[in-house]
């Protein structure tokens, strides 16, 4: 089946050429209530398609390898529960994570009090200098009398108060994923640059996993599954 990439890494070769330091690993971990559209957002992403029917998520594991003419960069996404009943997992995505998604949907005003506990949560367990935060709000094809959330009272906590980028998206239509990924490319120090061609012969694999280390059976999998692009 053919995969949507509009390719996050298309200029890490010029980077490199430039003698632009570029980490060759990432993860990604996405979070929030449950039923805001978190894995939405990713399938509309990853595969340009809108998941109909809902399907609560334990955590699913998304990798693709990608490689730029001899340069090897490899992006992992967390799908992480919607709920509180592992607690343990969620604090080793918080701690082992280089970038987070943090996702509200504007009709569920709970929601956005859980991304204020999981922003609080990042802050107390992820150390890392280069740890980046993007917050969401999903489902902003809904009419403004389906919102909960006042919009300017989350735009300004999230982009005065806390100083972190904030992004109204709707993953049903495809509204601003790609400026959500772009952000967070962008905070992570990636060079690169989005756009919107399809290239068949590149290929992204997903697995469900119940931690957020993939076996060696898996890795091996991914690597014979790694995309190529030239």
């Amino acid at each position: 089946m053919p995969i949507r990439t509009d390719s996050l890494l298309s200029t890490i070769a010029e980077a490199s050429a430039a003698g632009v330091s570029v980490k060759n690993h990432y993860k990604l971990v996405v979070m929030g209530a449950s039923r805001v559209g978190k894995s939405a957002v990713i399938q509309r992403f990853l595969y340009n398609n809108f998941p109909v029917k809902y399907t609560p998520t334990v955590e699913e594991f998304h990798s693709g390898e990608f490689d730029f003419n001899g340069i090897s960069i490899t992006l992992d996404i967390i799908d992480t529960s919607g709920s509180y009943e592992f607690p343990a997992m969620r604090r080793l995505s918080i701690e082992t994570g280089d970038a987070f998604l943090l996702v509200f949907a504007v009709d569920d005003a709970a929601s956005f009090e859980q991304v204020v506990q999981l922003r609080d949560e990042i802050l107390s367990y992820n150390n890392k200098e280069r740890r980046s935060i993007i917050v969401v709000a999903n489902k902003a094809d809904l009419s403004s009398d389906s919102w909960r959330i006042k919009r300017e009272l989350a735009e300004t906590l999230v982009s005065i108060d806390w100083e972190l980028a904030y992004v109204e998206c709707s993953a049903k239509d495809g509204r601003n994923i790609i400026e959500i990924f772009r952000r967070i490319m962008l905070q992570c120090k990636i060079p690169y640059e989005l756009n919107e061609r399809i290239v068949n012969k590149q290929r992204r694999r997903s697995l469900p996993v119940h931690n957020t280390q993939p076996s060696l059976k898996d890795k091996a999998l991914l690597k014979r599954n790694s995309c190529n692009v030239s």
